[in-house]
């Protein structure tokens, strides 16, 4: 199984029906570097951080992770029920981009993916990549879930260590079950998708194989003249 932004292959390609069902253990490790200055206006800025730090935890316990995407998903589904048919196609996009753009990350995906070439770059270039990026991966996105119905999708658990999460779905099509899980930060008081990874394959790190060899063959201005291409 394979994805691609630019060689125009499906968000699937292929399924394993041997393939476990299980996703990879989620688990997060999270590195705290306090300054030991021993100057008070510095003990006061550590202070103030963690003040500041416990006061998101608290409000990001207050929300669930699973029941944001579920709330999407809902949404997305009863979208796709209420604007059926090529007559509606481009109302129906655009209400169901509507949707999921507030709930994923597509700025933090495209820097995941350009990975180690992003800090290289300019902001002007940053800014560029991320947009085109954005666009061809809501595209993407959409392409798959303006098909699916409520049978289709089961929102099954979500585990979280602040400030991350995931949530584990199960998508049914064609007599097959595969997982899908959402990866979430808490970022400005909601949860927001920064990765999707599909039978234990996760986007951002394939689009970052993908755009890293393109890079080394043809530097990152022949990355962004494909990109602007598909982008049309």
């Amino acid at each position: 199984m394979k994805f691609s932004l630019l060689l125009g292959a499906p968000f699937v390609i292929s399924l394993n029906p041997l393939r476990a069902a299980l996703v990879t253990a989620f688990s997060l490790a999270t590195l705290v570097a306090l300054a030991t200055a021993n100057t008070e206006p510095a003990l006061a800025d550590a202070a103030s951080t963690v003040e500041n730090r416990s006061a998101e935890e608290k409000e990001a316990a207050a929300t669930s992770p699973l029941k944001e995407v579920k709330i999407t998903l809902d949404q997305v589904v009863a979208t796709n029920e209420r604007l059926m048919g090529d007559a509606h196609t481009k109302e129906r996009r655009d209400e169901l981009r509507r949707i999921i753009e507030p709930r994923f990350d597509f700025d933090e995906m495209a820097k995941r993916s350009l990975g180690p070439e992003w800090p290289k770059r300019t902001k002007e270039e940053q800014a560029e990549f991320s947009r085109i990026f954005s666009k061809l991966l809501a595209s993407t996105y959409l392409d798959r879930v303006e098909t699916a119905t409520r049978d289709m999708l089961t929102v099954d658990k979500e585990k979280v260590q602040y400030p991350r999460a995931i949530v584990r779905t199960t998508v049914t099509s064609r007599g097959e079950s595969f997982p899908i899980d959402y990866k979430l930060q808490f970022v400005e008081g909601e949860w927001r998708v920064y990765d999707v990874v599909v039978e234990n394959i996760g986007l951002v790190a394939n689009y970052r194989s993908e755009f890293a060899g393109i890079i080394r063959k043809e530097e990152f201005s022949g990355l962004m003249q494909k990109l602007r291409d598909k982008a049309g």
